[in-house]
C-alpha cells in the first residue's frame, strides 16, 4: 500500500469520505476515491459540473441509493476542490 493513501480525508472530485471508498486506502489516486479515478484517469474527464452531478446521481442510483441521497452527494460535491478551481 502507498503510504501516502490513506483513508483520511475526501475524493477532491465527489466529496466522497475515502472510508467509505469500497477500495480504500488500496485505491489508485491519492486525491481521489476508486469511483472518481480507475485505470489511470478520471472516470469524468469533462468540466461540466452539471453533467458530472447527473452522471453521479445515475451511478449512486444504480448502487442501490434513493435519489433524495444521491441528489445531496451530487450537491455537496460542487463543493470539492477540483469543481472549486474551475469557477
Amino acid at each position: 500500500m502507498d503510504a501516502s493513501k490513506t483513508i483520511d480525508g475526501m475524493c477532491e472530485s465527489c466529496m466522497m469520505p475515502f472510508k467509505k471508498d469500497p477500495l480504500g486506502a488500496d485505491r489508485e489516486h491519492e486525491k481521489y476515491c476508486s469511483y472518481c479515478y480507475s485505470d489511470g484517469h478520471l472516470m469524468y474527464e469533462g468540466d461540466d459540473l452539471k453533467e458530472f452531478k447527473r452522471g453521479m446521481i445515475d451511478a449512486i442510483v444504480a448502487r442501490g441509493e434513493s435519489k433524495t441521497k444521491a441528489k445531496f452527494y451530487a450537491f455537496m460535491a460542487g463543493f470539492a476542490p477540483r469543481w472549486r478551481q474551475k469557477k
